[in-house]
């Protein structure tokens, strides 16, 4: 079964350059649809991003199957509350409540003064709303023009609108509520993200606690956590303790277990209870949060992103769920072997399970030939970053060469600044890599 989903303006015929048409892609249900986005920072990649998952949860509600979506967020933005609040005082000094709610909608316009509201009462906490904050209507979209007769929302026949997330973050930097308020606090529920033992390998152990692989404590470690797979850090130091001629005065090969079963035991990320994949959803959008409100090592994010890689295939097989990875800037997780681990695997095995694997990346160098190869939409946002990307991409797509414009030179801050503003939310999208049609990307209804 496939299901249809709006992508943005296109035109119907390329000598009519002003015919627009709404443009759909067909995802087969039960398959993987890879797809690939391209571009230079600024052009609108994550907006482009949150748009797409918007778009995949309103057409898999549609026809009524259901799907989990998994969003791996990187960065928070304080301009978005600087933003509602310029709007909110602008629009307040010129209009009346009447011409406002008709603008848009007394409910978002509710939520917009109850934000402002709690932020003027936690000033100090508030204003970091992350690349993904779906339970925000996007009154940005509804008050900046796209030209003299449409908001960009409007062009689109779009108006602000808020999705249900879920929203995990670890070890986390402010209190889950503030997190919650900052991303619709009511359609936005916050869980402190904690990685189950059972589910920690001994390599994590002998990282996080510099562990020698020749020293005996770290063999006897071993023994116990990954052959024996007794995975409960109260229970392994009594099995250490066991090992020990005189109990009463224990060796250093038992104390340096000891001391790592504590760490992990008074780790914030770890517990004996799954806090992360049981409440993983298909009624909601599943926002995993690496932003500054979590505080992670990039291994650790890493060695996330392969947990959720496993859960996910285990998931799918047993229910046969649509599962939907979307990554943005990419080629950070391929830095580490447990991010090239999870990529690699869900192309290698995602495409007959229904795993999809959604990214975007600035440049193409760098990234393994399977995440081009297995692509089957490549999306370029605003324009190319390089040459070199270009002239791949003109082996990969058919008709690339026909349709899409070579990286312009810019030799001046100003062009630069014209042709930015020019071609912002606009770009090329190429179906299963045959047919490449000119593109302005749907906008997101959230924030």
């Amino acid at each position: 079964m496939d299901i249809n989903m709006f992508m943005g303006l296109g035109r119907a015929d390329t000598s009519k350059k002003r015919d627009k048409t709404k443009r759909h892609v067909k995802m087969s249900v039960g398959e993987a649809n890879h797809m690939i986005f391209l571009g230079k920072s600024g052009y609108g990649k994550t907006t482009l991003m949150r748009g797409l998952v918007e778009e995949i949860n309103i057409a898999h509600n549609m026809a009524k199957i259901p799907a989990m979506i998994i969003v791996l967020e990187k960065k928070t933005d304080h301009t978005k509350a600087e933003k509602i609040h310029e709007i909110y005082n602008t629009e307040t000094e010129k209009s009346s409540d009447n011409k406002i709610y008709k603008k848009y909608g007394e409910w978002v316009w509710n939520y917009i003064e109850n934000y402002i509201q709690m932020q003027n009462q936690y000033k100090e906490h508030l204003g970091m709303m992350g690349d993904f904050a779906f339970g925000v209507p996007n009154i940005i979209g509804k008050f900046y023009k796209y030209d003299d007769k449409n908001t960009f929302l409007g062009r689109q026949g779009l108006q602000p609108y808020v999705f249900p997330t879920r929203r995990f973050v670890f070890r986390p930097r402010r209190r889950k509520e503030y997190i919650s308020m900052d991303n619709g606090w009511h359609m936005c529920k916050v869980f402190d993200g904690k990685i189950p033992y059972d589910k920690i390998p001994f390599s994590l152990l002998s990282a996080l606690s510099n562990l020698g692989d020749q020293a005996i404590y770290a063999q006897r470690l071993k023994n116990i956590w990954e052959v024996q797979g007794i995975k409960d850090p109260s229970i392994v130091k009594g099995i250490a303790l066991e090992y020990e001629n005189n109990k009463s005065n224990p060796s250093a090969t038992y104390l340096r277990i000891a001391e790592t079963m504590y760490q992990i035991k008074n780790d914030k990320l770890f517990s004996k209870k799954d806090t992360l994949f049981t409440n993983l959803s298909t009624d909601a959008i599943n926002v995993i949060d690496f932003s500054s409100n979590s505080d992670l090592t990039h291994e650790e994010e890493c060695l996330i992103f392969k947990f959720l890689v496993m859960y996910a295939i285990n998931h799918a097989s047993q229910t046969r769920t649509p599962i939907y990875f979307v990554v943005d800037e990419v080629q950070n997780m391929l830095t580490d072997k447990n991010g090239q681990w999870a990529v690699d695997k869900i192309l290698r095995e995602g495409r007959s399970m229904g795993i999809n694997l959604i990214t975007a990346t600035q440049y193409m160098y760098g990234l393994p030939q399977s995440l081009l190869m297995g692509a089957s939409h490549v999306g370029i946002i605003g324009r190319l970053a390089s040459h070199t990307d270009w002239k791949v991409l003109n082996k990969l797509i058919d008709d690339f060469e026909d349709s899409v414009e070579p990286p312009d030179p810019v030799s001046t801050y100003t062009q630069y600044e014209d042709f930015k503003k020019k071609m912002k939310f606009k770009g090329w999208f190429s179906w299963d890599k045959s047919y490449t049609d000119r593109i302005e990307f749907r906008q997101p209804q959230s924030l």
